[in-house]
This record gives C-alpha cells, structure tokens and sequence, in this order.
C-alpha cells in the first residue's frame, strides 16, 4: 500500500518536475503565490491529539540526507491526528509540505517528493498517512497547475488583471482542494492578498481626497482578522518608514507626509502617529532646556561643584517625573556618545 501511494505521488511529481524548472516560471518576487507565507490557524475542532510531531523534534535518518543547505535547521511545522487517527489539516501540514520541497533546486523534484513521501509513512499511523499523502499529491497538482497559470496571466500594474489573477488562483484552489484544506492552507494569504489589493486600488483612485483614502483604508483594516493584522503590521511600519524616508529627503512637507499616512495606514494610524509626533517634539524641547540650563549652572561660579550638582537635581526632579528622568539619563548618555 505504501508503495502504491509513492508511486502515485511519483507520478504526479512527474508533471511538476516537468514545469518546475521552466525558464518562465515566476520568482517568490513575481508571484506570491508560488511561495505563500505560512499559516498557522487550525481548523481542526480535535481535542485530543493521538500523535504528533514537534517543530523541536530532531529529523530522522531520512532527513539528515536532505541537502548541505539545510544544516542546523529544524523541521517546520508539524503533522498530527485526532483520536481515530485521523490527519488534523492545518496550516502546520503546509508548512511540513514547504519545508522539504525548499529543497527543490539544489536536488530533483523527485528526490525532494520521494523524501517527503516517506517522512510521511515515519511520522503517521493509518488513516493520517494515507490521508496526508492524498493532500501532498494535491498540493503538488496545485503547484503544477499555479504555475501553468501563470503563464497565462501577464505580470500586469493594471488593478483588474490582478484583480482576475486573484480570483483565478483561487478558483483553482477551490477545485483542487477541499474546503478544509483550502482554508487551512491558504485563507490568511488570500486575504492578505486581497488587502493588498484593494488598499492599492484606493491609493490610486482619482475621486478621493486623502481623508477619503484614509477612511477607506480604516475600513478596509477593520474587515481583517486580528492575526492577519498582527501579521502585516510589520510589513506596513516598515514600508512608511522606508516611503516617510525618501519623502523627507526630498524636502516633503509635513501636509505630504500626512497625506502619505493616510494612504498607507488610515486616518486613525495618522492620528496616533501625529500625537506621537507631538509627544516626541515636545520632548525633545524639554530636554534642551534643560541641558541648557544644566550648562548654565554647571559654568556658574557662584557655586561649588556640591552645590551644582545639588542644583541639577532638583532642576531635574523639578521638571520630569521620575519615569521620565529614566529617560533623561539614557538622552544624556546618548548626547555624550555623539559628541565624544
């Protein structure tokens, strides 16, 4: 039996390899959906779980012969059944999936699929081996047909084709896997997908103010679930930073910035971000005036150097909390390190 279903995961392996290597086939970069971030959500309602495989777990003999590149590593993600033994489809069983098929390029689609093909067999009892064979045959048919699809949609700027790319890649998802595993393995990266999107389309409509923009991002984040959010949280900070950078080096206002907030987080991130804006400026005013008036007393000749220390910390308990005279510590360190 186990032969049987290698042999099926060889044949369909057969058509993949056959694609996987052609010359059109799109990078990560291109084509997000070749290579989807991970998801990590169960939709599995089990209890109890009979077996199961850490991420800790030490790789057996079959996996110490995976490439040199994969040294020091640990498998990602981790299979597990219920109580009759059943697979538990999450994202975990994709993880598993991605991380011995990574090592495609450095070896043979077939040694890549043969080696996982017999992990499986190692890790699960029946039904869980057979079952989690069946999705890796479907999941391989995916990345064949992903990729067949590919050619056939243009790498395009324009909204609607991308818009067609999205509901194309989904519909084959949906015909290949079910639901299940169609939600487990790819509902955080279709709507992040569709985040992307969608906060494109609003960033590049005519008939939008900036408020309008911003409002419109509110409600397009309000719709996300919160793990999405924690997810791309991240990815959004370090995109305005990086935009909020060359603006300001190119002599931005503080209206263009704001506008720029607008767009990229909502007008509810611009606000936060325009208090914090505040609070930071404010700070900084304080600690000048207070390292100026520290000089002063410091150059004063009236008083001996007890006394001016004296001075300077009731000038300092005076005019910050002591929270705040935390920081003022770390300011006085930092301003001595530049001007050393």
């Amino acid at each position: 039996m186990k032969k049987l279903a290698l042999l099926f995961l060889l044949v369909v392996t057969i058509g993949v390899s056959a694609l996987w290597h052609e010359p059109t086939e799109p990078t990560p970069a291109q084509a997000k959906a070749v290579a989807e971030p991970a998801i990590t959500r169960s939709t599995a309602p089990q209890k109890t779980m009979v077996r199961s495989l850490g991420p800790q777990q030490r790789p057996t003999a079959t996996v110490n012969r995976l490439p040199g590149s994969f040294a020091g590593t640990q498998i990602d993600g981790r299979l597990q059944t219920d109580l009759s033994g059943n697979l538990i489809i999450d994202g975990n069983v994709r993880r598993v999936f991605d991380y011995f098929l990574a090592a495609i390029g450095e070896e043979s689609v077939e040694a890549s699929v043969t080696r996982l093909g017999r992990y499986i067999e190692e890790q699960l009892p029946q039904p869980a081996e057979g079952q989690a064979l069946q999705v890796l045959s479907q999941y391989l048919d995916y990345k064949r047909q992903l990729l067949a699809l590919e050619k056939s949609h243009a790498q395009r700027a324009d909204i609607d084709a991308m818009r067609e790319r999205l509901r194309a890649v989904h519909q084959l998802r949906a015909g290949i896997f079910s639901e299940q595993v169609h939600q487990a393995f790819f509902a955080l990266d279709e709507a992040a997908d569709s985040f992307t999107l969608e906060r494109l389309a609003i960033r590049r409509d005519p008939t939008l103010d900036a408020t309008a923009k911003g409002a419109a991002i509110d409600k397009l984040q309000g719709s996300l679930p919160a793990e999405l959010l924690d997810t791309l949280a991240p990815q959004l900070q370090t995109e305005l930073h990086e935009q909020t950078q060359t603006l300001q080096a190119n002599g931005a206002t503080p209206s263009e910035i704001r506008q720029l907030r607008q767009q990229l987080v909502g007008n509810v991130a611009t606000a936060r971000l325009e208090n914090l804006d505040r609070k930071r400026r404010d700070w900084q005013r304080r600690i000048e005036d207070y390292r100026e008036e520290k000089v002063r007393i410091q150059n004063s000749r009236g008083l001996g150097e007890i006394d001016k220390r004296a001075a300077i910390a009731r000038m300092a308990a005076e005019r910050f909390d002591e929270n705040e005279r935390l920081r003022l510590e770390a300011a006085e360190q930092l301003f001595a390190a530049k001007n050393d």
